[in-house]
């Protein structure tokens, strides 16, 4: 009955999302705003920023939930109610995807039981803390993603329902670009092929999905655009590229190059600087900085340059969550830290490229294994591609800027932070920009009939998604009789088996003040009680009441 259940909250969530994202293209006067698959995109879009907005004055109980999530469904039901058909259809395609793919899985490990699910639960809870990053450091550089899963924890999803957004996110961005890559012929078509098999290759688990999956795929979205703006010089497709480049930065700040694209468009006058759009974009930036400064007393978080000394709940002061050990930690990790061969410091390490010789022999190894597929796929496209010169195609001077851009990406990730999961977009569009060129600057020209290509793409995409469905079925057949806590849902609640639920510790101050919580009997915090750290570096911090806002700080 359970499994019945969460393919019906799929099917509600779906529905829900597609109708909140058909007033938000109603309210910025998109011109298609029948695009169903879209419209839940914006959807996302919008339960996210509504769970924003509103965790500064509330916490995000699920009675408030429950408004956020169905008033804008009435604002535009008597569109919704002609279009009810075929919502109907594309809910249950995206539910059955979503259920699929989310039945009897783990959360992402270890991300979510260290921020991700503890920082849902302080949404739940309680409205803005500030300094919370003091508490723990990686809530200093949380995600709007966690904001949409809290806004899922309403009386009708109940708190398990935070599991839903991350499946339905999948299900929505891959039938999108699938979308786009049916309707499409020639380059365009072949391109899009290549982000769907990269998405579809490599990023096909729920238990692998954290804040990096999301905002690589939303990242490809707006390149998707871009390319149909070359074509069509659509006003939509400008929309798309604004907002999903603000997406993505919400998502992970570390994709900030994202907005050289729209920067592009407007140094080339395609983009008006106070538009609708742009004025709304930039609000919800200020906002994010704003929400930012409070939490970690950072602009950007760990950014050193970019914080507040002189801020009560400063995390300058503090030893664990000091800006400057964070970025330095966090860039050594990145750059294999953990292997290296010598006795030396992090600082020291991460300087005149210390770090190249353990990060070839290692994590290189890695990134060669997971970008390979891509490059044998190309490789085997370009000796097959048919040239057609009546068939749109992308000139040399935006193949080139495609190409300078991607390279300018794919560098600032080596140089910084050279982990494959951090820069997968980077690398994937850096490979297909020089696809592009390849095809621009080749000198022969292939007669081949076109259905070829046609069919191979095709089949292909068929195999990949006959290889997911499979996996997933073996993955619940050998799971089916495993039943733990919440079972089937995804596991939120520990990493044991049976998905125990931790009854966590209160810590409190030297006057007998109610500080916070310490995970019990496991050592993440996972889904509990909040504001929970599993930090054990946390010591000394003192909790104070400004307007009826805590305040965790350090002297």
């Amino acid at each position: 009955m359970e499994y019945i259940i969460i393919i019906i909250l799929n099917f509600i969530s779906c529905s829900i999302l597609i109708a909140n994202g058909t007033l938000f293209k109603t309210l910025f006067n998109f011109n298609q705003q029948n695009d169903l698959i879209e419209n839940g995109l914006y959807g996302l879009i919008l339960v996210s920023l509504l769970t924003f907005t509103f965790n500064f004055f509330f916490e995000i109980s699920k009675k408030l939930n429950l408004f956020l999530f169905f008033f804008p469904f009435f604002l535009i039901f008597k569109k919704i109610y002609l279009l009810r058909k075929e919502i109907l259809k594309k809910s249950i395609l995206i539910s059955l995807i979503s259920s699929l793919i989310m039945l009897l899985e783990n959360s992402n490990r270890p991300d979510a039981g260290l921020y991700h699910l503890p920082f849902i639960n302080i949404i739940n809870d309680s409205k803005l803390i500030f300094g919370s990053a003091n508490l723990e450091f990686r809530f200093g550089h949380t995600s709007i993603l966690q904001y949409l899963a809290a806004g899922f924890n309403n009386i009708i999803f109940t708190e398990k329902g935070i599991s839903i957004p991350l499946a339905n996110i999948f299900a929505f961005t891959t039938i999108y670009i699938f979308n786009m890559y049916n309707r499409n012929e020639s380059v365009l078509k072949v391109i899009f092929f290549l982000f769907l098999f990269n998405i579809l290759y490599s990023m096909n688990r729920y238990s692998g999905f954290g804040n990096d999956d999301p905002a690589h795929i939303f990242f490809y979205l707006v390149f998707c655009n871009f390319l149909l703006f070359i074509k069509d010089k659509h006003d939509d497709y400008k929309k798309n590229i604004i907002f999903f480049s603000t997406f993505v930065f919400l998502i992970k700040p570390f994709l900030i190059l994202v907005f050289l694209i729209p920067l592009y468009l407007f140094i080339s006058k395609e983009i008006k600087l106070f538009s609708k759009t742009n004025i709304f974009c930039s609000i919800i930036i200020i906002l994010w900085f704003i929400k930012n400064i409070f939490i970690s007393s950072c602009i950007i978080y760990p950014e050193p340059k970019l914080c507040f000394k002189s801020l009560k709940w400063s995390t300058l002061n503090s030893e664990v969550s000091n800006p400057s050990r964070v970025k330095r930690t966090s860039e050594a990790w990145a750059k294999d830290w953990p292997n290296k061969k010598k006795n030396i410091s992090q600082e020291d390490y991460i300087k005149d490229f210390n770090w190249l010789n353990t990060w070839k022999e290692n994590h290189f190894k890695i990134v060669i294994n997971e970008i390979l597929p891509q490059v044998l796929i190309i490789l085997v496209i370009i000796f097959i591609f048919p040239y057609e010169r009546q068939a749109f195609k992308i000139s040399r001077k935006d193949s080139l800027i495609i190409f300078i851009f991607s390279f300018v990406c794919a560098a600032l990730w080596f140089l910084k932070f050279p982990i494959y999961r951090y820069g997968q977009s980077y690398i994937i569009l850096l490979l297909i920009s020089i696809f592009i060129l390849t095809l621009n600057f080749k000198f022969r020209i292939l007669n081949k009939n076109y259905n070829f290509i046609n069919k191979f793409l095709s089949s292909i995409l068929i195999i990949l998604s006959i290889g997911i469905i499979s996996k997933n079925l073996i993955r619940i057949y050998k799971n089916y009789n495993n039943l733990y806590v919440d079972y089937p849902w995804p596991k939120i609640n520990s990493y044991t088996i049976n998905n125990d639920k931790n009854k966590n510790i209160k810590v409190y101050s030297n006057n007998g003040k109610f500080l916070y919580y310490k995970p019990s009997p496991y050592t993440l915090c996972m889904s509990s009680a909040s504001p929970c750290t599993s930090n054990s570096g946390v010591k000394n911090i003192k909790l104070s009441e400004f307007y009826g806002y805590k305040v965790y700080y350090y002297d």
